[in-house]
């Protein structure tokens, strides 16, 4: 495996999983904040136990620091979690460099020994995770009222010792802290670009459809029904003839309607252009030359799922023969297996195929996953899809609503 495809492997996965990494990191932030607050009261004590100390005199004040570096630790722990707001963050990012700046302030009148009082490291680290956490969720103001009040931190620290001011330092501190939260920022801003510009696509293309098929069938099959009107008295065979004409002319446009209404319809219209079971059964084919077997196993009341979620099941399970077909290199076999039970349905479409990131999103260059992800989600599902093996595996899970629910 090459280092772009493991690399975009690793982008889908993030892509895919970004709501569990975003708790999971959160709860690492708050256990590096514990590990290093407890290191740093460690480190009181055994500075206190050192016979040639050349620190400031032992006194109370030696436990200031780590005080001041376990309010930035239990900060930290209320606001790192994903769901608090803009607000809350800058408060308390303004909180955590104000603790700080008068720990340097009360420590400044003491004796300051042959080098004074040092920042502790869960001050520094919780400076760090605020700045972080501003850049990704505060507006443009609030990121410069955090960014000003934290320059000013590593300034005070003449304060506990009488070194000479380093602004380039406190500067570099500060970009530093706020340079993965804006990264995390633009990605998050660019995933939404992308988005965006798939729909706009897709809308391209009904209009497309509308104007090159739809409107072309109706278009003839307007003229000739005029073009009857005036020999249908004269030459009344005329219409038998035309008829079937016509017939298949509006069968075709009904057809490209139908596609397009599956398309832009919501989950709550269900509006089924066909049995979602039929067509799931219809996706099994025999296996040719050049063309692995697809085989389809249904089990569970799957014919009995509310329209929406049927419809979702079959769409998504379409998209990855689709991708499967085209991208699985040396595929022999693609399986789609469909469990339903009262409280939800799974879906899993595995192929034995050689191949990457098949056009399934960013990963693979496509727009496969992002059809596929919104149309699960907009359901409460959750859909998943990455290599497993020798091949590559898509998997889906869709409550199911209770009769009488909306």
């Amino acid at each position: 495996m090459n280092r772009a495809t493991l690399t975009n492997r690793l982008y889908a996965f993030v892509e895919r999983r970004s709501r569990t990494l975003s708790w999971l990191v959160a709860a690492g932030l708050v256990v590096a904040m514990l590990v290093v607050s407890v290191e740093d009261l460690h480190e009181v004590f055994r500075s206190r136990a050192m016979e040639d100390w050349l620190g400031p005199p032992h006194s109370a004040m030696d436990f200031v620091p780590w005080a001041s570096g376990a309010v930035c630790a239990l900060v930290v722990s209320l606001v790192v979690w994903p769901r608090v707001g803009p607000w809350a963050t800058m408060a308390a990012g303004i909180l955590v460099s104000t603790v700080v700046l008068g720990a340097s302030v009360l420590l400044w009148p003491f004796p300051m020994g042959v080098f004074g009082y040092s920042m502790a490291g869960a001050e520094m680290l919780g400076l760090l995770i605020m700045l972080s956490l501003t850049a990704l969720r505060c507006r443009p103001w609030q990121i410069l009222s955090v960014s000003v009040m934290c320059f000013f931190v590593p300034l005070s620290d003449y304060l506990r010792e009488s070194f000479m001011l380093e602004p380039t330092a406190a500067l570099s501190m500060v970009l530093m802290g706020l340079a993965p939260g804006a990264y995390l920022r633009w990605r998050a801003a660019d995933r939404r670009t992308r988005v965006h510009r798939v729909r706009a696509e897709e809308r391209l293309a009904i209009a497309r459809d509308l104007h090159d098929v739809v409107a072309h069938e109706v278009t003839g099959i307007v003229v000739r029904v005029q073009a009857l009107r005036h020999v249908a008295d004269r030459r009344p065979e005329l219409v038998g003839e035309a008829l079937p004409e016509i017939e298949e002319a509006g069968t075709r446009a009904l057809e490209s309607m139908r596609g397009m209404v599956s398309r832009l319809r919501g989950p709550e219209e269900a509006l089924l252009t066909s049995d979602p079971v039929d067509g799931l059964r219809a996706l099994a084919a025999p296996a040719e030359h050049g063309r692995p077997e697809v085989s389809v196993r249904l089990e569970g009341p799957v014919p009995e799922l509310p329209a929406a979620v049927g419809t979702a099941v079959w769409r998504i399970a379409q998209e990855s023969v689709t991708n499967a077909l085209r991208h699985a290199r040396g595929a022999s076999r693609v399986d789609i297996d469909v469990r339903a039970d009262s409280d939800e349905v799974t879906l899993r479409v595995v192929d034995d195929g050689r191949g990457g990131a098949r056009g399934l999103g960013p990963a693979g260059g496509g727009h496969g996953l992002v059809g596929m992800g919104e149309r699960t989600r907009v359901l409460g599902g959750e859909l998943s899809a990455g290599p497993s093996g020798r091949g590559w595996t898509v998997s889906a899970t869709i409550p199911v609503p209770r009769r009488g629910t909306p």
